[in-house]
């Protein structure tokens, strides 16, 4: 795949940027007794909120089988909940638990972290076009198809 010098910059210094941001992810995962994937989990339960279990495995893209032994070791570290549907009792529910929630909310390890001080120390104005890039390139993560081996779109 051809990539043209901007396109190469932006792609290292994403490169850069995840290599700095792994210790952080790392420390949050290990304090709150999960791996760095259940720990991506538990983020995407917060985001999308109370769902099926089938629907939490596709928003993963996971297979059910995979799905099911994720809840469990979550539901064991209690970060989430499982509930009966009230709709449909085949269905089950998956909720993040008050755990869940303090994880995902904890920030006390980054604002002491290498990254909260590069990017606190930007101008306000950079921290704001920073925030804005970031937010749209996660916006739009699942929107985008990855670029084939020829340059282009599957």
């Amino acid at each position: 795949m051809a990539v043209d010098p901007t396109q190469r910059r932006v792609l290292r210094a994403y490169l850069r940027a995840v290599a700095l941001a792994e210790p952080l992810q790392r420390e949050l995962a290990a304090r709150h007794g999960v791996s760095l994937g259940d720990l991506h989990a538990v983020r995407t339960l917060a985001r999308i909120g109370e769902v099926s279990m089938s629907s939490y495995g596709n928003e993963l893209g996971v297979p059910r089988s995979t799905i099911t032994n994720l809840v469990d070791r979550l539901e064991r570290a209690g970060l989430v909940e499982r509930a009966a549907s009230s709709r449909d009792r085949r269905v089950t529910l998956v909720r993040l638990a008050a755990a869940g929630r303090r994880a995902v909310e904890d920030t006390d390890v980054l604002l002491r972290s290498r990254v909260a001080a590069r990017l606190l120390d930007l101008e306000p104005e950079a921290q704001v076009r920073l925030a804005e890039l970031l937010e749209r390139v996660v916006a739009t993560r699942s929107a985008v198809r990855p670029i084939d081996d020829r340059g282009g779109r599957p």
